[in-house]
């Protein structure tokens, strides 16, 4: 914790929300395409060839179908959110793996969108207390795989859908999978803003809670499920690959929750008000700096993990490609993985722009309507 939360801070996030309003007023936009962009890359470019899963449509309409059935569809939240699964996992195998992804990733938008971390500082009291309550119960029916006796909907949905994911995925593969979720849960579902944690996190501090809220590390984990081709760790490491193929893992989900940041800085901090977002962070991290200033620094450090990424991932299939003659069937995961967590970058990019869910007045022409 870099410093307690104090009157003065509090004056500078509102201080920050005026320099937005001015920047409004005075028609001032920055192109998110050019602040992530270098002289000789562009993130257009490189996300041209990007499609969603094949069998996307099919899979929505499903998923649909299944949360409207258990009480856990959100108007008008959920057309944006169900968009997103064949964009984040365009390489499933199946309409049925496909379908079982875009149930747990409707599962999370549900709590996010109703009890998350951008709407946690407006409930009440009491409903603070039952979203807590929720929460552990939930992750107490992960860790059993055991709904409890009085299942609530979000506990009954769920329990069906960990139904048909464990009718089909491997076990170990699942204990990894199911312990990223408990993870992410458990700082995603409450107010991480700097008034109530009492303090303002460091630049690096909000960067590790941030993955960790985001989700995208089970995210990720569902891209072998997707498959149905699980990385075999100890071969990895036996391979001298895994240093590089967890730091791509790592920058995989950095960029999907910073890039994030970016898009959704209006909808988190102008409209619900939070500042658990790397602008703000950015900003009152560095006293004295406009919103400005936070925005060209936020989207450089969007922009460095972009440039590590394309080169950490063209490494890691030089390495991979030289495995091949010792271990085919490794190379071939490897390599399979390796596209996957590309395809998760252009994904973060591709629906972003494509979605409504952060359209609006906006400093960023990619978010605006007009």
């Amino acid at each position: 914790m870099v410093s307690e939360y104090t009157s003065a801070l509090e004056r500078e996030i509102v201080n920050m929300r005026a320099q937005h309003k001015n920047l409004l007023r005075s028609g001032h936009q920055w192109s998110l395409r050019t602040l992530f962009g270098t002289p000789d890359w562009d993130i257009v470019d490189y996300c041209r060839e990007f499609r969603p899963n094949r069998f996307g449509v099919e899979a929505c309409a499903e998923i649909e179908r299944f949360c409207r059935s258990y009480g856990i569809w959100l108007e008008p939240g959920g057309e944006h959110y169900n968009s997103m699964t064949p964009y984040l996992h365009p390489g499933a195998i199946s309409a049925e793996r496909m379908t079982i992804i875009g149930l747990y990733n409707a599962i999370l938008f549900w709590l996010n969108d109703t009890v998350g971390r951008e709407k946690f500082a407006h409930l009440d009291g009491a409903t603070q207390a039952q979203a807590r309550v929720a929460t552990d119960r939930l992750c107490e029916l992960l860790r059993t795989r055991s709904a409890p006796v009085d299942p609530t909907a979000l506990e009954t949905s769920t329990s069906a859908f960990l139904a048909m994911l464990t009718g089909l995925a491997e076990p170990a593969w699942l204990d990894r999978f199911v312990a990223a979720t408990i993870e992410h849960l458990q700082p995603a579902i409450r107010d991480q803003n700097a008034r109530t944690r009492g303090g303002l996190l460091g630049v690096e501090e909000y960067i590790d809670l941030r993955a960790h809220v985001s989700g995208m590390y089970p995210a990720i984990a569902l891209c072998e499920f997707g498959r149905d081709d699980y990385l075999p760790w100890d071969r990895i490491r036996h391979a001298g690959l895994d240093g590089d193929l967890r730091r791509m893992r790592v920058l995989t989900v950095e960029i999907g929750a910073l890039m994030n940041d970016l898009f959704s800085f209006e909808k988190e901090c102008i409209v619900d008000l939070a500042d658990f977002n790397l602008i703000p962070v950015v900003m009152l991290n560095h006293p004295g700096w406009t919103l400005a200033d936070a925005v060209r620094h936020a989207a450089e450090i969007v922009r460095s993990r972009l440039t590590e990424f394309r080169r950490v991932s063209a490494a890691t299939a030089e390495r991979c490609a030289r495995v091949g003659g010792v271990g085919a069937d490794l190379a071939a995961t490897v390599s399979t993985h390796l596209v996957d967590l590309v395809g998760c970058v252009q994904a973060t990019w591709t629906w972003q722009i494509m979605t409504l869910r952060y359209k609006g007045e906006s400093i960023f022409a990619e978010n605006s309507l007009a």
